[in-house]
């Protein structure tokens, strides 16, 4: 997930957070970085798969809440392993804002995932990097330049072919649900954009499920109930991909900027296609590969858009900082 799934830091600050050890930064590699970032929406669209397959007898909480507990379970042994070095922060409330913000969205998209097809459910995830210029402009008040509006006009007309809203929405809502999950991971993201300067990936992950899976602890009291043996071998799968997922997003982005790599996020799409279809028999219709189309062009562009060309070179600033360093 994005982040949320996805999804992902929107700039090349990325490029200067430590490595999986915490060691520093590691060498740029755009090939790397791509290859990273078609496994991690592999392992993301997978997992709505699975949220697919046990729809029908387990609610997108429960399955929210197991996903994140036996992620963390799973990951316990190797932070032991590394002896908890991994567990101190100077930057707790990014990490709250993070694990609550991707514990909604993992939600939304699980939900949005077992009531319309996958096409609808990862696309509509995929209208993050649309949401997060917006929310720069509402937030911060950054301004958004003219060509990065032609961009988010594309995307939202394709987002509009594939929501098709009409007064049956509210009744079926799983494509406004998809569409929320893309707004959150966005939030999710710019939190995970700023983790990325001074936190290695293990550490964000221990934090974003132990506070996801308190999160959705919390929301399941009264709500627990046995599962049978296939439904656990499903939400493990699912904890699988998650862990996956999240250190793959945050080691594409640590190899190479957003804007030479992120349309290899909408990779995803073309997974969800070929998953629908050979598993569950999902065609999509005209309407809604069009406005795929549209969103994944729009997404591209805004990814472009939010990464201007870097200024011409000049002579190094006479502070001895490195020229990549952060402000």
């Amino acid at each position: 997930m994005a982040e949320a799934s996805g999804t992902s830091p929107m700039d090349g600050d990325a490029l200067q957070g430590p490595d999986s050890n915490g060691n520093g930064p590691v060498r740029p590699s755009v090939t790397r970085g791509a290859a990273l970032l078609v496994a991690a929406f592999l392992a993301n669209t997978f997992q709505s798969a699975f949220a697919r397959a046990v729809g029908g007898t387990m609610d997108a909480l429960m399955f929210t809440w197991l996903t994140f507990v036996l992620a963390l379970v799973l990951l316990i042994p190797l932070l032991a392993v590394r002896g908890g070095r991994d567990l101190p922060t100077r930057v707790f409330p990014l990490h709250l804002l993070r694990g609550g913000m991707g514990m909604g969205g993992f939600l939304l998209f699980m939900s949005a995932a077992q009531l319309v097809n996958l096409v609808n459910a990862n696309v509509l995830l995929n209208t993050t990097p649309m949401f997060i210029p917006l929310l720069a402009w509402l937030v911060l008040r950054q301004r958004i330049p003219p060509s990065l509006w032609k961009a988010l006009a594309v995307g939202f007309a394709g987002m509009v072919i594939v929501v098709q809203p009409n007064a049956s929405l509210l009744d079926k809502p799983g494509d406004l649900l998809g569409l929320a999950a893309g707004f959150v991971c966005a939030i999710e993201f710019l939190a995970v954009k700023a983790l990325g300067r001074s936190e290695s990936a293990l550490t964000q992950l221990v934090y974003f499920l132990t506070i996801g899976g308190l999160v959705s602890s919390l929301m399941m009291v009264g709500r627990f109930h046995a599962i049978t043996p296939d439904q656990f071998l499903w939400v493990l799968a699912s904890a699988l991909c998650l862990l996956s997922f999240q250190f793959l997003l945050i080691r594409a982005y640590s190899y190479a900027d957003p804007s030479a790599i992120g349309a290899f996020q909408y990779s995803s799409v073309v997974f969800a296609g070929l998953i629908g279809w050979i598993w569950f028999g999902q065609i999509p219709n005209a309407g809604v590969v069009v406005g795929t189309v549209l969103i994944c062009v729009g997404g591209v562009l805004s990814l472009v858009g939010q990464n201007p060309p870097p200024p011409a070179p000049g002579p190094e600033p006479s502070t001895g900082t490195h020229p990549m360093a952060l402000p």
